[in-house]
């Protein structure tokens, strides 16, 4: 009976040990949704910055996109705020830090947060492009 009961308390620890694995697994995997790459086209002179230019769908009021490092630092907002009565998009330039480039490239999280509900992904339409822009600079 000993061995029985044995056997099955290691039955148990093992699926609860993967149980818990399986959810480390999907944290995982949701802290990645909304994380976009983009690649430098060429590296930015010492007279240059470089920016993102954020083309924003129709957004309803008082929602709006954070655009924020990979590691959760917010760098700007994309809302509609601005936008002209019948225009169904509007272009957001926000600077970016030199740190936020590794290897000529950027890694981005985009999370839209509307009232009364949770911060999610962006769905299709409400991005409609993303681009790194150079800006020149001067001192």
């Amino acid at each position: 009976m000993y061995r029985q009961w044995s056997g099955l308390a290691s039955i148990i620890i093992v699926l609860a040990f993967s149980a818990v694995c399986v959810s480390c697994t999907k944290a995982e995997g949701d802290s990645q949704q909304g994380v976009i790459e983009l690649a430098l086209t060429r590296p930015a002179t010492p007279q240059e910055a470089v920016w993102v230019q954020v083309r924003a769908g129709k957004l309803p009021r008082g929602t709006e996109i954070r655009v924020s490092t990979r590691k959760g630092i917010l760098l700007g907002t994309v809302s509609p705020f601005g936008a002209q009565p019948g225009q169904e998009a509007v272009t957001h330039t926000i600077p970016l830090p030199q740190s936020v480039i590794v290897n000529n490239r950027v890694q981005l999280r985009l999370t839209v947060d509307a009232p009364g509900t949770p911060a999610r992904s962006p769905q299709p339409g409400e991005v409609e492009s993303i681009n790194l822009i150079y800006v020149p600079i001067s001192f």
